[in-house]
């Protein structure tokens, strides 16, 4: 588990904030600046923040196209306890992912090439206005407005072990 010690998020407003932390995130990349701070390798974390969204705009279905489920009480306290707080909490590192969602976790050895480009794809969706309108399996029923919300949170949260080191002039 990543320690918080060795995160630092930064907040976003909109999804243009994410296409630009994506640039900037590039532009770290092609200098040989980029660095992780947790287990995952930056492709791994772009992967892993662009499956979700494209689960949202496409629906939550696994490689076979079977529909991801979580068990009932997970669900209960998704939509009732959690769902109302998207958008006011933050997440915070070190949440595991359950059993059931592991279609979530970026594959072991994601480039950073590969995970960009399956982040802005998902993102170019978003800018010609497709509409994260599916079921969540955990919170049920969300607008496009609340799927924004988490996703901008759930970049945060990840985007937070990505470091862009300056390089010195």
């Amino acid at each position: 588990m990543a320690k918080a010690t060795n995160w630092h998020p930064r907040d976003y407003a909109s999804l243009a904030d994410i296409n630009a932390e994506l640039d900037r995130f590039e532009a770290a990349h092609n200098a040989g600046t980029i660095r992780t701070t947790g287990n995952w390798s930056a492709g791994q974390i772009l992967e892993h923040c662009a499956n979700p969204i494209r689960f949202a705009i496409d629906g939550w279905r696994d490689e076979h196209g079977e529909a991801i489920t979580f068990p009932p009480h997970m669900r209960i306290v998704g939509s009732l306890l959690l769902k109302p707080t998207i958008g006011r909490m933050k997440f915070k590192p070190g949440i595991k992912v359950p059993g059931g969602a592991r279609i979530l976790l970026p594959q072991p050895e994601q480039d950073f090439e590969t995970g960009l480009s399956k982040i802005r794809t998902q993102m170019a969706r978003l800018d010609a206005g497709e509409q994260m309108t599916q079921p969540s399996p955990l919170f049920g029923k969300m607008s496009h407005d609340k799927w924004t919300k988490l996703h901008l949170d759930h970049c945060r949260l990840h985007f937070g072990f990505i470091q862009c080191d300056t390089v010195a002039e």
